[in-house]
């Protein structure tokens, strides 16, 4: 670093500056919006009350590492990254070891794939302070350095996952067969979720796809027909709104089409009930196709067509002539998440997690009253899958408009409690929502990973 030090004029700017826009974002976080008369749920109001405070108390003290950590945490928790970012980077101007902010720094680049960036901050953080092991693990788990993420799994209450991790370590994940530069699965059925047929270890079976299933599910019964061996321990996956155990396993063999992929990680469940959901009175869904398979490749989920289309790396992908793009971020190890309002509310981080049957959109029951959206009397006696996933049942209900980056959709249904109030502050930021199934039908989605977009095709 430059120790070189700043002109005094230079550096009275520099500070007249920084007040003045401390000073403009104040008056923007205390001008009242939607949010504040439609009452969101205390822990949301408590963070809006310490990011004004944390504000008031920057103010003319623009020096001060430990104000400036307390303003950028309190931004970060709102998600509003890209004005926490230069707060954390004037704090760590003035302490190149400020674990705050190399954590904060650290976990906006890991949620922005910046795995290069993310890993050094959050080992420098990890060595200070024990609040960045959480991103850290992930960011060595997405970055395929299983042995280090095997090392801390105990640090991270993930003992769980130590075996896993060392067997993946010694593993050449992912093995694919020579096959056509796109594969094209049509679905067997489309809804309330995608089916596809696949073969599990030779044995011809059903799976579901679904963006929010980190790895690949694999329902117990299926498992011991297709001889899937199980491990010792057992994992929690974050999988349609909520933390589901699994049993760690390796699928030796799972094709698709004329693919055939070696070599997978997986987590048997018991997928029974489920299954009765999302292809009632048809054969038993043997497992859930999630996003860690699905990043091999450049995905289309083609609901007009019913057809899952895979591209490998030799098939390059232009985004089509008036198509439109939402931004998306990963957070934790293989969360996709966007941005959106529902209700025409605030902004709002919502989970991508396809393969929720009935639903365009699910939140807590504490999002849903913010926005003014209420079961029915009749509608609370209804039970969806939340009533096995999740221990308590989802009442159906209708947003009045959902969005999603530029996407747009009225009488929108869904779930409230599908995404599980413990999920709102996961990873200490603020996430209110998921998105799934009934929100894309007639689109095509494309998963654009080199410009980190969801690319949606009207058809």
């Amino acid at each position: 670093m430059d120790a070189t030090p700043m002109p005094r004029h230079t550096a009275r700017r520099s500070r007249a500056a920084f007040c003045a826009a401390a000073f403009a974002l104040a008056l923007l976080t205390a001008a009242p919006a939607r949010a504040d008369w439609l009452q969101p749920d205390p822990s949301y109001r408590e963070a809006q009350m310490l990011l004004r405070a944390a504000i008031r108390d920057t103010l003319h003290h623009a020096g001060d590492a430990v104000r400036l950590d307390s303003l950028g945490i309190s931004l970060l928790r709102l998600g509003r990254f890209d004005d926490a970012a230069p707060i954390f980077e004037r704090a760590l101007a003035l302490d190149s070891q400020d674990p705050i902010a190399l954590a904060g720094l650290g976990k906006i680049a890991l949620f922005r794939s910046d795995l290069e960036r993310a890993l050094p901050l959050l080992e420098a953080a990890a060595k200070i302070d024990d609040a960045a092991l959480g991103d850290l693990f992930a960011a060595r788990v997405r970055a395929g350095q299983f042995e280090a993420a095997a090392d801390m799994a105990a640090d991270v209450n993930q003992q769980g996952r130590e075996e896993m991790l060392r067997r993946m370590a010694g593993t050449e994940l992912y093995q694919m067969s020579a096959s056509k530069p796109v594969i094209e699965l049509r679905w067997r059925r489309a809804y309330p979720v995608p089916l596809v047929r696949v073969r599990l270890n030779g044995r011809v079976m059903l799976m579901a796809v679904d963006t929010g299933a980190s790895g690949l599910l694999v329902d117990d019964s299926a498992a011991r027909l297709a001889n899937v061996e199980p491990m010792a321990y057992d994992a929690l996956t974050f999988w349609s709104g909520s933390r589901q155990a699994v049993r760690n396993a390796m699928v030796q063999k799972l094709q698709l089409g004329d693919l055939e992929v070696r070599n997978v990680p997986a987590g048997i469940i018991s997928l029974r009930r489920w299954s009765l959901e999302v292809n009632p009175r048809g054969e038993r869904v043997a497992g859930v196709i999630g996003l860690e398979l699905l990043r091999r490749f450049t995905p289309t989920l083609d609901y007009a067509e019913q057809k899952l289309i895979l591209r490998r790396d030799d098939a390059p992908w232009q985004r089509p002539p008036g198509a439109l793009a939402a931004p998306f971020e990963i957070w934790g190890e293989n969360e996709l998440t966007v941005y959106g309002s529902l209700a025409g509310g605030r902004r709002m981080a919502m989970v991508v997690q396809s393969g929720v049957p009935n639903c365009g959109v699910g939140a807590p029951r504490e999002v849903m009253e913010e926005i003014g959206v209420r079961p029915g009397a009749v509608a609370k006696l209804v039970k969806g899958a939340g009533q096995w996933l999740q221990g308590v049942p989802w009442a159906p209900v209708t947003v009045p408009s959902v969005s999603v980056g530029p996407m747009v959709e009225s009488n929108v249904p869904g779930w409230q409690g599908a995404l599980a109030s413990s999920e709102i502050w996961r990873h200490g930021v603020r996430r209110d929502a998921l998105i799934s199934h009934d929100f894309f039908k007639d689109k095509a989605v494309t998963i654009d990973w080199k410009s980190r977009e969801l690319v949606f095709e009207q058809r």
